[in-house]
């Protein structure tokens, strides 16, 4: 027999919708209920819902039937990314899968093919495996926060162990004279500082904009990175190089002078992601100025020539520049890195190297 005592009641409100009310106590469940526009979607959810909960299948979602992706990213920029060390790209990334349309859709009825289909938009778009997987995060975090924080525990995370494969490590170097064009095509007033110490320095993006006059000792050419700015929690010195020096130097000239800016940023405030989208502007500019460059002089460009580039490039150059100066492990203390594994690709000793060393420890004096 039917169980009477549960089914689904359908009342219509005063405002012409459809209040659907489950009351079934004996199966442990709360009562239920939700409100729809049209008649039938209310009788199809009080039918649906009536025999999963009869058959055991029925999971108490706590809100993520009425809860948008586009509020659960708010509440979770609110309550969580402050807490988090990348907490600024962490919101960048945020205010993207906002702007999405699957960002309308409440919680639970948002699927893993849905997922899978927003990363196929991403990559077909030319976003890089390494930043469709960091948005992956997010939306994987952001699920797992609603079911263990939001009382959604029957809620099921739709990005769980979804992670792309094919984010290889990146091996582009930059030149002297892309550097220089990048800088020249800049329109922001900062971009061109922040290219020159990153190329000198292997410091993160992140660390340069917020490195700040007390952190930085131009005489003894050091820059003090506390662990709070650092993307390992650690704090490092970062030797500067007699560019680097240079650099800050010339922006020491438009302020009034270093005891008065002590507490000031180098460059001045600017974001992590003002950096990436004035760069991006640079480098297209610079890639098109040097087309039509060769157009004039009618000759064939080069196919890699300021194409391709990203700012986390001139990390990557820094630490190939860094490696032919020092050790391996003194290179992990400039750069930040925790694993000697990371840093083992920009190493490339030959027989022939270690040979001339030992040659010329042979010519020292010995010592008895």
């Amino acid at each position: 027999m039917p169980d009477n005592e549960g089914m689904a009641t359908i009342s219509k409100t005063d405002a012409g919708t459809y209040k659907v009310l489950i009351r079934k106590a004996r199966f442990g469940v709360p009562q239920l209920y939700k409100t729809f526009t049209r008649k039938e979607d209310a009788e199809a959810w009080g039918r649906k819902t009536e025999s999963e909960i009869e058959r055991g299948a029925w999971r108490d979602v706590g809100g993520a039937d009425r809860m948008t992706l586009a509020v659960a990213l708010e509440k979770y920029q609110t309550e969580e990314t402050p807490k988090h060390r990348g907490a600024e790209v962490e919101g960048y990334h945020i205010k993207v899968l906002k702007e999405e349309a699957l960002a309308q859709t409440v919680l639970d009825r948002i699927t893993r093919g849905n997922v899978r289909a927003l990363c196929d938009r991403w990559l077909t778009k030319g976003y890089a495996v390494a930043t469709v997987n960091r948005r992956l995060t997010i939306l994987h975090a952001v699920f797992e926060c609603a079911r263990i924080n939001w009382g959604m525990a029957g809620l099921s995370n739709p990005a769980v162990s979804l992670k792309l494969k094919g984010a290889t490590k990146r091996e582009r170097r930059v030149s002297v004279e892309e550097v220089a064009a990048l800088c020249d095509a800049s329109d922001s007033a900062w971009l061109p500082a922040a290219v020159r110490v990153a190329v000198e320095t292997a410091m993160r993006r992140g660390e340069i904009c917020k490195l700040r006059w007390s952190m930085v000792d131009i005489d003894a050419g050091v820059a003090y990175l506390p662990g709070r700015i650092t993307k390992a929690g650690r704090p490092r010195g970062v030797p500067l190089s007699p560019e680097t020096v240079k650099v800050l130097n010339d922006l020491l000239l438009v302020t009034k002078g270093k005891d008065e800016v002590a507490d000031d940023f180098v460059l001045g405030g600017l974001q992590s992601h003002s950096i990436t989208q004035a760069f991006a502007r640079a480098a297209k500019r610079s890639r098109a100025g040097y087309l039509a460059d060769c157009a004039v002089k009618g000759t064939t460009p080069s196919a890699e020539y300021l194409a391709d580039l990203t700012f986390h490039d001139l990390r990557h150059e820094a630490t190939s520049r860094l490696a032919e100066i020092f050790s391996l492990h003194e290179l992990m203390k400039i750069v930040g890195h925790s694993s000697s594994s990371m840093l083992e690709r920009y190493y490339h000793p030959r027989a022939e190297d270690f040979a001339k060393r030992l040659r010329d420890v042979a010519k020292g004096p010995r010592v008895r």
